[in-house]
Order: structure tokens, then C-alpha cells, then sequence
């Protein structure tokens, strides 16, 4: 296969590339998945570093495992939990349920150059940060499809898969989490940046 046939390449057929040693393919299929197996990993552990290394183990473990997979068309989902489970027995090693936000990296404000006016980069920063805390007060299943939609840019029908959800739940979840999110940023007295 091509560089052009992978990309435009189904999951599955992917998956029977990889299997045939074409590792191309699995570059493939790291490249698809890995913002959004990030998302996942860092929401449940905290910690960047400690996410980047859970999804390569996860990685690791799909790819060692992938000639088990019955079902080729269900991969993203199969990621997901993979990734889920691996982070979630890191989390219970290591005996840190605590909760502290981590996603500056996400919505990290970057000032223009050509404008250095600190007001403004104030209310940037004061606007992300109301936006962050926003979607971190969403229940989780909102902020998971919020999150990856937005900061990892992935499609809802990937989303779906990816979560083991149908479609229709992945698009009533963003439609809710927006309304929620509006709601909230009325409340704090963001109503202006919707």
C-alpha cells in the first residue's frame, strides 16, 4: 500500500496490512489514534508523562495482540479499552485518585507577537481558563466527546467508535455538552465569548 492508500485505508484493512508485516499500516493506526488515546489516559491519570507512557504500553499491547482481535471493524473501541484499563491499573498502583487539572498543555495560551498588550493577554488567559474549567465541570461522558472533538480534532463517527457508542449518542452528547457549557459560562459571566 501506498502513503495515500493507508491513510484514505478502513481500520480493517489496516489491521490486515499489519497482520501481512506491513508496519506502515500500524503507523497508521498510531497516528489516527494516539491524540485521542492521550485524551483518555491523561483524563483518568493526570499526568502528561504518565499518559505518553500508558498509551505507548497500550500501543505495545494492541500491537502484540491484534492477530486475537475477532472483530477488525471494532478497533477503535478496542484501543479504548485497552488504553482505559491500562490507565486506570496505573492509577490503582500507584494509589493517586486525586484530582487536579492537567490540561493547560490543551488550551495553553500562546501570545501574539505582534500584539504585546498585557490587557489582553490577560483576558485570553482569563477566557481559556473560564473555558477549561467549564468543561471540566461537565460530567465525565460530556467532557470525553467534547474533548476529543474539539482538542483532538477527532470525528464524531470515529468518536463513536472509538467510545463504543452509536453515533446518535455521540452527537445528543456534544449537542448537550455545548448547552451545558454555555450555561455555565452565562453563570460565570463568559456569555459574551459564545
Amino acid at each position: 500500500m501506498s502513503a495515500e492508500e493507508l491513510k484514505d485505508a478502513e481500520d480493517a484493512e489496516l489491521i490486515i496490512a499489519v497482520l501481512a508485516d506491513n508496519l506502515k499500516a500500524f503507523d497508521e493506526l498510531v497516528l489516527r489514534y494516539q491524540r485521542a488515546m492521550l485524551s483518555v489516559a491523561q483524563q483518568i491519570v493526570r499526568n502528561p508523562t504518565d499518559a505518553e507512557d500508558i498509551v505507548q504500553d497500550a500501543f505495545l499491547l494492541a500491537f502484540e495482540a491484534l492477530p486475537q482481535l475477532e472483530n477488525l471493524n471494532r478497533f477503535g473501541s478496542w484501543l479504548y479499552s485497552i488504553t482505559r484499563n491500562r490507565a486506570l491499573r496505573f492509577m490503582k498502583r500507584a494509589s493517586k485518585f486525586q484530582l487536579h487539572e492537567d490540561i493547560e498543555a490543551e488550551l495553553q495560551v500562546e501570545a501574539d507577537p505582534a500584539t504585546s498588550d498585557p490587557a489582553k493577554i490577560l483576558v485570553q488567559q482569563s477566557t481559556h481558563e473560564a473555558i477549561r474549567d467549564a468543561i471540566n465541570s461537565l460530567p465525565p461522558e460530556f467532557q470525553e466527546v467534547i474533548k476529543l472533538y474539539y482538542w483532538v480534532d477527532m470525528p464524531q463517527k470515529r468518536i463513536a467508535e472509538f467510545l463504543s457508542l452509536p453515533l446518535t449518542t455521540v452527537k445528543w452528547r456534544l449537542h448537550k455538552a455545548k448547552e451545558l457549557l454555555k450555561s455555565l459560562l452565562e453563570k460565570r459571566g463568559y456569555g459574551e465569548i459564545l
